[in-house]
């Protein structure tokens, strides 16, 4: 009987520890969570409006020289002639539309490295733990968005 009684109180011993133990791992503080619309972000930066009245100088330009090249093709009548100037234009073309695209994609990674680290510091600056796209979010969170366009400026 008194080895018995040691047995029950040695489990009612572990059991206030565990349940202690397990208290103090749930009172641990909570994530500070914030969204962003990346998107908005986007639309208020002049770096990617920049970006773009950039692209659609570089598109008149290759749509001038399209205009062009089907303008003297037309007026040539020496088969070989016509053959070597579509080859010629062909890959001017293709050049500058593929110079075109590097820049893009170069551009493009610089403004979302720069998106990323403004929502970084205001992270950081705000003590957030994590911050989402609001388009992952169904309800929470605060938004920092506006914050962000403001420091981009």
């Amino acid at each position: 009987m008194k080895n018995n009684m040691w047995i029950i109180g040695a489990c009612v011993v572990c059991f206030l520890v565990g349940y202690s133990t397990n208290d103090v791992a749930v009172s641990f503080p909570k994530y500070k969570v914030a969204v962003v619309d990346i998107p908005q972000i986007l639309e208020k930066s002049t770096d990617l409006q920049n970006l773009k009245s950039s692209q659609e100088k570089q598109m008149n330009e290759i749509n001038t020289l399209i205009s062009k090249a089907q303008n003297e093709i037309a007026n040539e009548q020496d088969r070989n002639k016509i053959t070597q100037m579509e080859s010629k234009y062909r890959k001017e073309i293709e050049d500058k539309k593929l110079a075109m695209d590097e820049d893009y994609n170069k551009n493009m990674i610089k403004i979302t490295n720069k998106v990323k680290t403004l929502v970084s510091q205001e992270a950081k600056k705000t003590n957030y733990n994590l911050v989402l796209p609001t388009g992952m979010v169904i309800s929470g969170g605060d938004d920092i968005t506006q914050n962000v366009i403001h420091n981009m400026k």
